[in-house]
């Protein structure tokens, strides 16, 4: 059984993951919020959210990323996708509506507890099930990060090994972390969005691309 409750003792220390200036970040997100707007409003303690949410009982603006368009994508619509009988997935319109793709460029440094293998699973006293269970594990899963955010005082985030495109990096940022650091504009100053990377997924075009993107996955929009 994994251990689904942070250890009452605990005599170790997270391991060290940097992301330097200069990297490229990749978001799904709702044309109605900037790409670069993190989220203000904490999840609900037992219910919905996602893995690494801010909760009431550690609040704080928190914002999700990857390393690259594709896991973005898939950490974003590939939720909850079954196989047919051909082993097809087909995404729904109602999946892209209202939908944009952004890359955004870090300014600035930042040091993130990097759970991305087995040792570094091991060095905060879990496994994998910490970045791969299910949703109804959620509420143990934000527990879990408000934890490594009290022994790791020096992280602005978290970074893992993506569930739906494994192998490849996904990442939160904590925003009082960033903002101590970074200034109270931090969104702003941090995280410099770049327009010619965005990509509407909605449209025509967009749909189009984001069928080219996925087809390698088995994975399609019916096209307007």
């Amino acid at each position: 059984m994994p251990l689904t409750r942070p250890p009452a003792h605990f005599d170790g220390t997270p391991n060290r993951n940097a992301l330097g200036r200069g990297t490229c970040l990749w978001r799904v997100h709702t044309r109605a919020y900037p790409a670069h707007a993190f989220k203000p409003v904490p999840s609900d303690l037992l219910f919905g959210g996602a893995r690494f949410d801010s909760t009431d009982a550690d609040p704080y603006p928190y914002w999700y990323a990857a390393l690259d368009e594709t896991t973005a994508v898939a950490e974003t619509l590939l939720r909850d996708l079954h196989p047919d009988e051909r082993g097809t997935r087909a995404l729904t319109r109602t999946h892209v509506e209202d939908r944009k793709l952004s890359g955004l460029i870090l300014t600035q440094n930042l040091n993130l507890v990097s759970l991305l293998t087995g040792l570094d699973l091991a060095a905060v006293a879990q496994d994998a099930w910490l970045v791969t269970s299910p949703g109804h594990d959620y509420p143990q899963t934000r527990a879990w990060a408000h934890w490594l955010r009290g022994h790791a005082p020096w992280a602005h985030g978290l970074i893992w090994s993506s569930l739906r495109n494994p192998g490849r990096p996904a990442i939160t940022l904590f925003g009082d972390r960033c903002a101590a650091d970074f200034g109270a504009d931090y969104e702003n100053s941090l995280l410099h969005e770049v327009p010619e990377l965005a990509v509407d997924l909605d449209d025509k075009a967009g749909i189009e691309w984001l069928n080219g993107l996925l087809e390698p996955y088995r994975v399609a929009v019916p096209v307007p």
